[in-house]
């Protein structure tokens, strides 16, 4: 099989799809698997297209089309609500994406092969049923790969143009500054500028340059470690769904993985907290300067209160010599409230480092700063505070490089686990979200006979909030005596006559994807294709009738068709619908079909028809207490049930005011 014998792909989409996947192996492949995700990576290209792709390119290599089993628009709405109920099991866009992929057909190859996969679906689902896996399956989101954002105080330096360019081929310089230099001076001068420059090359002296180290490595995880943990951070909450997910499926002895517990501490690690000696430097930085600023008002403040309550003598050796010798004034100054300064610095000191965790020769760092010099106002030394500031922050990036970097080199040995694992658990929810929408609904797979035949037991409609079990067969299915291949289903006004055929429908449509159905137990026969025709709106004029007979020529085909009508006799007057009804029953019946017709004018039709037809009814025992009719919604062999007027007018007249109510006894009484 090769592209042009996929339906729809000319020369053009042909060379698209080859430019995406690399050869047309490849892109053949992928729309066998179902690659919607893929597909829609391709420019132009809408998920109802690359769907629709998927199915003709599957339908192609079982030799049937995705078009054929569906051949009426009320089949198609069948189908699409059904599709939108198994999508809402999902709890991934693959999932989604895949199943959505499913269709219907007549090839029993093609049914058989889903039908495994159903089958194993249900019971790995029934098997982690009572588990929070699907939670977890609902966490998984696309991994990103986006770079991390730009490392501003560091940079990568090298003296080899060879290294140089093959860092800025692996896109180092996306995530630091790469640079060249040839000379220790261009590496003092560029180090001037960073926090901290990783030296690759040893032939440039950087030994007495506290602001250079020389590189252990080229490894991404040692030159730039913040873009490997960003990698893991931004998926974080991937990665720990994938973590849980894995573990659940473990545990239920589902599956085993290795290294799933070297990527567990990993992550741990991950979420802990910084190193703490970063933390303090950090912290320090951010309050020395508001502190020292604080002390250094108090100080003056101090001094102000202290010097304006006391005054100085001077004895006559400290008077002659400041009379002889003005400028010793200060010394003389000194000498008498030196002291006063001494404990009031000691305070401000003291008061600056409360609070801040200092450690080693950061306190005489702080000392340099808050200077021993008698004067007033006091004042920081700004130098001294700037180079301490500078020196805090240029040994936490050393720390948080190392702290990063340990981190790192864990971490980028494992991202083709992480992706593996992935990988495994987006395919995996396409077969558990299955399992999971046969499981919530009580769904079972149908058996399929040779017969022309279609029956259930407790068949559950699906569109339906609160379906009551329906039971009913057509056909030799071997599930009720009447064996017939053509029904005509009478009955009750909102007696549930149509939602047995969109029931029928959905089972029948069901099956024919391979998949369960909404019934405790279901057979019927592999059918070439399904007509649905719904009910009629009114009266048809004469172009819009023609239109109408010429779809129903196509039931005189020879394939073996499911059909299901609800009221045909509305498209024209009562006689003429009869004895259409009946001719198309006829055609149906000689040509190996089943055929289920919703009609009031089921002993008319029979009168008119040629074969055998049955006349099923669903019919209306009475009311219940608050006036709604009780319905034994499963179908009475045949039986024809009426159409209840005379239940109808018994509601109206016990529920309607006085006066209404005495005209619906009236013509209540024309039943009795």
């Amino acid at each position: 099989m090769k592209l042009k014998d996929v339906p729809g792909v000319g020369a053009k989409l042909t060379e698209r799809l080859i430019a995406h996947y690399g050869d047309e192996q490849a892109a053949l492949g992928a729309l066998l698997e179902g690659d919607v995700a893929g597909l829609l990576e391709m420019r132009g290209m809408s998920e109802r297209q690359a769907t629709a792709l998927v199915q003709r390119a599957q339908g192609a290599s079982y030799g049937v089309s995705p078009a054929a089993f569906l051949t009426t628009e009320e089949a198609a709405r069948i189908y699409e609500a059904l599709m939108r109920l198994l999508a809402e099991e999902a709890h991934t866009d693959r999932a989604r994406q895949k199943l959505s992929c499913l269709f219907p057909s007549s090839s029993r190859e093609m049914i058989e092969e889903n039908r495994r996969f159903a089958e194993e679906a249900m019971a790995t689902a029934k098997t982690l049923q009572e588990t929070d896996l699907g939670q977890c399956l609902s966490q998984l989101r696309p991994l990103r790969k986006g770079p991390g954002p730009r490392v501003r105080s560091r940079a990568v330096a090298t003296n080899s143009a060879a290294t140089f360019r093959a860092l800025k081929a692996r896109g180092i310089d996306r995530a630091v500054d790469l640079h060249l230099v040839e000379s220790p001076r261009e590496l003092r001068d560029l180090a001037q500028g960073y926090d901290l420059v990783t030296l690759i090359g040893r032939s440039i002296d950087s030994l007495d340059l506290l602001e250079v180290e020389e590189a252990e490595g080229e490894e991404d995880w040692y030159l730039i470690p913040e873009q490997v943990l960003h990698l893991y951070q931004e998926n974080g909450v991937t990665i720990d769904a994938i973590i849980k997910a894995t573990k659940i499926l473990e545990g239920s002895k589902v599956a085993t993985f290795e290294g799933l517990e070297g990527l567990a501490i990993c992550m741990a690690k991950l979420a802990e907290e910084g190193d703490p000696e970063v933390q303090r430097l950090e912290k320090l930085m951010a309050e020395v300067e508001g502190r020292v600023e604080e002390a250094v008002a108090w100080a003056n403040g101090e001094l102000k209160t202290r010097m304006e309550s006391c005054s100085v003598t001077l004895a006559g050796d400290d008077l002659l010599l400041a009379l002889g010798k003005g400028d010793d004034l200060r010394d003389v100054f000194i000498s008498r409230m030196g002291e006063t300064f001494a404990t009031v610095l000691k305070e401000a000191r003291f008061r600056a480092s409360t609070g801040l965790d200092l450690k080693g020769s950061e306190r005489a760092r702080l000392e340099e700063i808050l200077y021993p010099e008698v004067r007033y106002p006091l004042e920081e030394d700004r130098e001294a505070l700037v180079r301490f500031v500078q020196e805090l922050r240029k040994r936490a990036e050393a720390k948080r490089l190392r702290f990063h970097r340990d981190r790192a080199k864990e971490l980028s040995g494992i991202w083709g686990e992480v992706e593996a694992l992935h990988e495994y658990l987006l395919e995996f929810d396409v077969a558990y979200s299955l399992g999971s929408f046969a499981l919530s609904r009580g769904l079972a797979m149908p058996a399929f006979v040779e017969d022309p035949s279609i029956g259930l037991l407790d068949g559950k409609n699906l569109f339906l909030e609160d379906p009551e079990p329906v039971s009913y067969s057509v056909g030799p299915t071997g599930l009720a005596e009447a064996v017939e291949t053509t029904a005509i289903l009478s009955g009750v006004n909102s007696g549930g006559k149509t939602a047995l055929l969109d029931l029928l429908a959905q089972a029948a449509i069901l099956a024919h994807m391979g998949l369960p159905v909404p019934a405790r137990f279901c057979r019927l026969a592999l059918f070439d294709s399904l007509y649905y025709f719904g009910k009629s709106r009114g009266t048809l004029g004469a172009g819009a009738f023609e239109a109408t007979i010429r779809k129903f020529s196509a039931l005189a085909g020879g394939e073996r068709k499911l059909v299901l009508a609800d009221e045909l006799e509305a498209m024209t007057e009562p006689g003429a619908s009869a004895r259409i009804i009946a001719s198309l029953l006829d055609e149906l019946s000689r040509g190996g079909s089943v055929a289920i017709f919703v009609s009031h004018l089921a002993e008319e039709v029979a009168r008119f028809a040629e074969t055998a037809v049955r006349i099923d009814g669903i019919e209306a025992r009475g009311l219940d207490e608050e006036y709604r009719l009780i319905v034994d919604r499963s179908p009475r062999y045949r039986h024809l049930a009426r159409s209840t007027p005379e239940l109808i007018l018994e509601r109206l007249a016990r529920t309607s005011e006085v006066g209404e109510r005495d005209f619906y006894g009236r013509l209540l009484s024309k039943f009795r």
